[in-house]
């Protein structure tokens, strides 16, 4: 196991249900305080002696996991973590908290709570009780996707937050009169080429790149978002729109590498939304590669199926805050008719298993 776990002291400078949900917006509000830590670092808070045990110790395996489809080993989460009494001051502002409670004269049963902006904007506190450390561990089994889906969903809405209040209007705009629907996309994607029922736009960086792709086909049954349907459909689009440097060279997807899939559900869309990741690399032409994530969703009443996608190119460096950064664009994707995007809607999701 490769812990990468740090001492929190030193820090300052798929549905599941969980047992209740408060959001605190009206907290939020008065708050001046904004959260502290980078993307995807979560304070975790437990007494000192359960640090090295077996619960401890497959908790910190659940968190700090490979983030999926990535060309390279990022962990999803990047724990520091304080015995309890010490969790107090700046280390009560981390975006992401979990806390843990053992204690068998008050708790008969794993519970686990969570409410946003507690002692700082923009941040998540996920309170964990339980009669044992046995207990958690037997949790941990069946909920633990549904745990870390908690956390990584709140990255996701901070990415929102950002892209809800600085975005490309230009690439809102011309995905609006091509689609008649808008989504917002990193301000810095400037340059674009459309295609028939085709869009494809970038920053076009040459070493920390981020692309955004949209485009429709006919929708006739629910195999049209099935994960084969999606790989083959996205293959012939890459293929007839996109050009690599080499004579008959394109994107394609990377089908040697295991491709994720699951279902999305958001509030108030009555669409059924589908999420595929996976690998992309250039068939016939230059070693290039990197992850991409889409969504698809299913418009009935229009027959037609519209994929939106983000995929990233930065070699030999990080890719996780990118990928993460341009899947929160993804949730953005809606019906001309919703003028602004509220990343709240983020925090609502609902996925199934991913497989």
């Amino acid at each position: 196991m490769n812990l990468k776990y740090r001492i929190g002291l030193a820090l300052v400078a798929v549905a599941f249900t969980f047992a209740s949900c408060s959001s605190s917006s009206s907290k939020s509000s008065v708050l001046q305080q904004s959260a502290i830590g980078k993307p995807g670092e979560l304070m975790l808070v437990m007494e000192k002696e359960y640090f090295e045990s077996p619960m401890a110790m497959e908790l910190y395996d659940l968190l700090e996991e490979d983030a999926p489809a990535l060309p390279q080993s990022e962990p999803s989460l990047r724990i520091s973590r304080v015995p309890t009494p010490s969790f107090q001051g700046s280390l009560q502002l981390v975006r992401n908290v979990l806390l843990l409670d053992i204690d068998p004269q008050r708790y008969s049963k794993v519970s686990l709570k969570y409410s946003y902006d507690d002692w700082a904007k923009g941040q998540v506190v996920a309170r964990m009780t339980s009669p044992s450390p046995d207990s958690i561990r037997t949790y941990l089994k069946t909920q633990g996707e549904g745990l870390m889906n908690l956390f990584v969903r709140h990255e996701l809405f901070l990415y929102g937050e950002v892209i809800g209040k600085t975005y490309s209007q230009k690439a809102t705009d011309l995905t609006d009169s091509l689609f008649a629907h808008r989504i917002n996309v990193p301000e810095d994607i400037r340059s674009q080429r459309i295609g028939k029922d085709f869009l494809w736009m970038s920053n076009s960086s040459m070493r920390s790149r981020h692309d955004l792709l949209v485009y429709t086909y006919p929708y006739h049954s629910p195999k049209d978002i099935s994960l084969d349907a999606l790989v083959v459909k996205r293959d012939s689009v890459l293929k007839a729109n996109i050009s690599g440097e080499f004579e008959g060279s394109y994107p394609c997807t990377e089908q040697n590498y295991g491709l994720l899939y699951r279902r999305v559900q958001l509030p108030d869309e009555e669409m059924t939304r589908a999420e595929l990741r996976g690998l992309w690399k250039m068939e016939g032409g230059a070693m290039m590669g990197g992850p991409f994530v889409c969504h698809a969703v299913v418009d009935k009443k229009a027959g037609k199926v519209y994929v939106f996608e983000g995929f990233v190119y930065r070699p030999n460096e990080d890719k996780l805050h990118l990928i993460r950064m341009m899947e929160a664009a993804l949730y953005s994707f809606r019906p001309s008719t919703i003028k602004s995007f509220d990343p709240a809607t983020i925090l609502s999701a609902r996925y199934t298993k991913g497989f």
